[in-house]
């Protein structure tokens, strides 16, 4: 029993060390030209740069960029929540900055709210597969002595434009096909009159008269008129019958 917990306290380290190697590759990755110490890089969730040479204000940027908050570039920490910066925060010159959706905040950050960066479903299982093997987190110890990981906020950036540039992509592959149908200049100026035309063009509706054909009403007789009828029809037969035996007797 000694013996194999004195194994496996010297697998301890080993094992941490292949643990580093297999999750910490940030080295593998060629550095970008980075901009010099005295700008701010404040990067958009669509993963759009911007460069300040001066200090801004966070409530500068919350307005205008409304529903959206600011945090540092080395906060991001697999199992906890950004911390966003005070809207009296002043952005200091050499650092990185991300300005995100308020709603990014909210929740804990894990590898799918990393991969959801990426607008696309087949993205983000490229990205799961790739966090997997090899991606740029880092494993640190914290001041309780607890080990984290922390999220690069180049990787993160990276996963904002490539899917911001896969939109792009798919927008202009849309226009190129249309431009495949349309080859010609006398052809896309024929599309584009029938197009133009088609959404002008109202058909003409002309009126349709309907006649339409009064029955007449059969008037049902009272019971009241249908005795009077009778009396009269008998009265007039009696009348008949009386002058026929009249003539009969002078005959």
């Amino acid at each position: 029993m000694g013996i194999n917990k004195l194994l496996n306290l010297h697998t301890i380290p080993w094992r941490f060390h292949l643990l580093c190697n297999h999750i910490s590759c940030l080295h593998h990755h060629p550095r970008r030209q980075e901009p010099p110490l005295s700008t701010i890089k404040l990067v958009n969730s669509d993963g759009v740069v911007k460069i300040y040479d001066r200090p801004i204000n966070v409530s500068d940027l919350m307005a205008e960029f409304p529903n959206h908050m600011v945090c540092r570039s080395d906060s991001f920490y697999i199992g906890q929540k950004v911390p966003p910066l005070s809207v009296h925060h002043q952005l200091q010159l050499g650092h990185d900055y991300f300005l995100l959706p308020k709603r990014f905040f909210q929740s804990v950050l894990s590898f799918v709210s990393i991969a959801s960066f990426a607008n696309d479903a087949q993205s983000r299982n490229a990205v799961l597969k790739k966090a997997a093997a090899c991606q740029p987190f880092v494993i640190q110890k914290s001041s309780s002595g607890c080990l984290r990981i922390r999220v690069s906020g180049e990787f993160i950036r990276q996963l904002m434009e490539e899917g911001r540039m896969k939109e792009e992509t798919e927008e202009r592959g849309a226009g190129e096909s249309n431009n495949r149908v349309c080859s010609t200049p006398q052809l896309q100026k024929q599309y584009a009159l029938l197009v133009g035309s088609s959404r002008h063009w109202k058909p003409k509706l002309e009126t349709i008269k309907e006649t339409e054909k009064k029955k007449k009403k059969r008037k049902i007789p009272s019971s009241f008129q249908m005795k009077i009828r009778k009396k009269k029809s008998q009265l007039k037969n009696s009348n008949v019958e009386g002058g026929s035996s009249h003539r009969s007797d002078l005959m």
